[in-house]
């Protein structure tokens, strides 16, 4: 089976790819297992046509499982197309034979772009007015960003303001959707609060409908094949959705045995009149606690509490 094929290339090159090549990129390759997963949240919406992104496409693990559920007909498309980004010349080779397997199965050409997603990107919503993509599939870099850095000035010319490149792929990937487009993307955990990640959570909320949230209990588990220990979320993104119930899906790990979800409503997830726009994601696996989910009400010196850091000494 190709997804058996892919993921032993997967593990074999992690192992071969030097740490600091991949934290230079920040890279990390997704297993089977979640890839299959990311690809199940896609729902069978009878359409003529799917035009499928994967920035940040590695070896093609992500766009592999989401092609052997068009295979089995659990996704249902006459026509297929993938646009695949992928800068590492190391990868692109896995890349085109992962793909070029499924041209003679299905309707389906692809095209593998070795050009920077972030600057091909921006330059198609500035100067196309056309949506290209129906679909898109991402595991997209970690790796911050420079206040000053030419990114974040690319990024500020179409409206992103963001301080790492996953939130930047992601922002970007729903701007090139068409409406209704389906996101699928596993990203940090981290941008769910705090003030760094604000401006991205009120652009996602602003854009899209929020209908899955998968949480990992583990830690470690989604990359542990790379030793990241980061806490990560799956997210299926409608865009110009509007918003209903979210499902909320946990596991311990990335092999989903424990499996289990509970349908919130929205305003467990982002409270209404929250200015921050936290993105609050249960983890009770029990329906039975849906009312217990508190959110705060007051400012800590509303009831009476401050916050002290101490005297900042050069010495420390």
């Amino acid at each position: 089976m190709l997804l058996e094929e892919i993921e032993h290339t997967r593990i074999n090159i992690s192992k071969l790819t030097d740490a600091k090549h991949k934290s230079k990129l920040g890279q990390f390759f997704t297993p089977m297992t979640i890839a299959k997963f990311m690809a199940s949240l896609f729902p069978n919406i009878e359409s003529e046509e799917c035009i499928l992104l994967d920035a940040g496409a590695g070896i093609g693990s992500l766009s592999d499982a989401f092609l052997e559920r068009c295979v089995t007909n659990e996704l249902e498309f006459k026509k297929i197309n993938i646009k695949a980004y992928e800068i590492d010349n190391i990868l692109r080779p896995f890349l085109e034979e992962t793909l070029n397997k499924y041209v003679k199965k299905l309707n389906f050409n692809y095209e593998i772009k070795s050009e920077d997603f972030i600057e091909a990107a921006v330059s198609s919503i500035q100067f196309n007015s056309f949506k290209e993509f129906t679909h898109a599939i991402l595991n997209p870099p970690y790796l911050k960003i420079n206040s000053l850095s030419r990114y974040r000035s690319l990024l500020r010319h179409v409206g992103i303001e963001t301080v790492n490149l996953y939130s930047a792929f992601v922002a970007l990937s729903v701007l090139l959707m068409r409406n209704g487009g389906q996101v699928v993307t596993i990203i940090p955990r981290s941008f769910c609060n705090g003030p760094y990640y604000k401006t991205f959570r009120k652009f996602i909320l602003s854009k899209c409908a929020i209908r899955h949230i998968h949480l990992f209990e583990s830690r470690n588990s989604a990359f542990k094949d790379d030793q990241v220990l980061q806490e990560n979320v799956i997210l299926y993104l409608e865009v110009d959705g509007i918003q209903a119930d979210v499902t909320v899906s946990v596991s311990t790990d990335e092999n989903f045995f424990d499996y289990s979800y509970v349908l919130y409503p929205f305003e467990a997830i982002v409270k209404k009149d929250d200015f921050e726009s936290f993105i609050h994601i249960p983890s009770s696996r029990s329906k039975e606690n849906e009312q217990n989910i508190f959110f705060a009400q007051y400012q800590l010196n509303d009831i009476g509490l401050y916050i002290s850091t101490g005297p900042i000494v050069d010495y420390r």
